[in-house]
């Protein structure tokens, strides 16, 4: 049977590849017709939108879209994932390079864990756009910076280093302070996360009467299963525990359909907890929309606990990151049995997002 498997696979590579071919062709003729319909106008070219059904990722789609409105209205604005962008035979690219205005048009790259060599094509993606863009104005939204291997690292270096007008935001200090020795070219920023933006939007005023354990199931999990399960049975004795994930149930395609209701009914939910514990940083995110404490547990890498870093001085009563299991229901039972639920303030909208473009400007 994995024979046949095998071979049926074997067979279909030259339909899939067919395929491939003939919809990025189609992506091409739609990035041609929008450079040449808009030529002599102001363009933002949003590069590597995510395509998953990750709530966390959707989120910062949503909220760098959101940003592109407010703060460039003038510009028009073209939206596509990596995959155009890598595709082995880059129509889009090659469009992207003919039509290209340095004087009119920006480009703007996808936030996220997209700086590493764990997987992926947004590694590729920037690659190519620097070596064959390098001299248009490139905001790199933020990023988690993670390299597995030294000459990867070193390749992406050399590459970033030759877009010069590029404004690189690292979202955690691990990452703020390795993209400063990788990119001595460009400059770079320590910024916080976009989807923390949405904190201080929303005040839901329902009973809080549950916990809720929000746990990965990928490779950066570090708890195993029966770990989090001796946890929650524990965490059941003080009230009822619900386990899920920030992952929807949806395709990425229907999400982003009802985006900002699905995300708006992700806060929603998370306001009826009196705690949340999670390995997930828009966890810890989505949560502060809803006004939920929280308390962090570690993954494998440092994205999640230094994340937390960001809100020491802020919202103080309403993170904790917990050193171990035992340390985390000992933090969750305290929030359980006195917390004083307040609506917390819209800071880094305020104090970050709404100073970018004049940062990105260099005014």
């Amino acid at each position: 049977m994995k024979a046949l498997i095998k071979l049926i696979r074997k067979q279909l590579r030259p339909i899939k590849r067919l395929l491939v071919a003939i919809d990025s062709a189609k992506e091409a003729g739609r990035l041609k017709d929008f450079m040449i319909k808009n030529k002599g106008k102001n363009k933002v070219f949003y590069l590597g939108r995510t395509e998953n059904n990750n709530l966390g990722d959707n989120g910062q789609y949503y909220c760098i879209k959101k940003w592109i409105k407010e703060n460039y209205p003038d510009h028009e604005v073209y939206i596509t994932p990596s995959r155009y962008i890598t595709n082995y035979r880059h129509a889009c690219l090659n469009t992207l390079k003919k039509y290209f205005e340095y004087n009119n048009d920006i480009i703007i790259f996808q936030s996220g864990y997209c700086v590493q060599d764990r997987g992926g094509d947004h590694p590729l993606m920037h690659e190519l756009i620097c070596e064959c863009l390098s001299e248009a104005r490139i905001l790199m939204m933020p990023q988690t910076i993670y390299f597995q291997h030294e000459e990867n690292r070193l390749r992406t270096a050399l590459n970033h280093n030759k877009a010069h007008n590029m404004l690189f935001l690292a979202r955690d200090r691990v990452s703020y302070e390795q993209a400063k020795q990788m990119f001595p070219n460009i400059r770079v920023k320590l910024f916080p996360d976009i989807v923390t933006t949405l904190i201080g939007e929303y005040n839901y005023q329902y009973e809080r009467d549950k916990i809720f354990l929000c746990c990965r199931n990928d490779g950066e999990r570090f708890y195993s299963d029966d770990e989090l399960c001796n946890l929650m049975k524990r965490l059941e004795a003080l009230l009822p525990v619900e386990y899920g994930d920030t992952q929807s149930q949806l395709t990425g395609y229907k999400l982003r359909k009802i985006l900002e209701e699905s995300i708006e009914r992700e806060i929603e939910k998370l306001s009826h907890f009196k705690v949340v514990i999670t390995d997930r940083y828009h966890g810890t995110i989505f949560s502060l929309c809803a006004n939920t404490p929280v308390v962090i547990i570690k993954t494998k890498d440092h994205k999640v606990t230094t994340g937390a870093d960001w809100f020491k001085g802020i919202y103080d009563n309403h993170v904790y990151v917990a050193s171990d299991l035992d340390d985390a229901y000992n933090k969750a039972a305290a929030i359980c049995h006195n917390f004083d639920y307040v609506t917390l303030s819209p800071y880094f909208k305020q104090h970050y997002y709404d100073n970018l473009k004049d940062l990105f400007e260099g005014r």
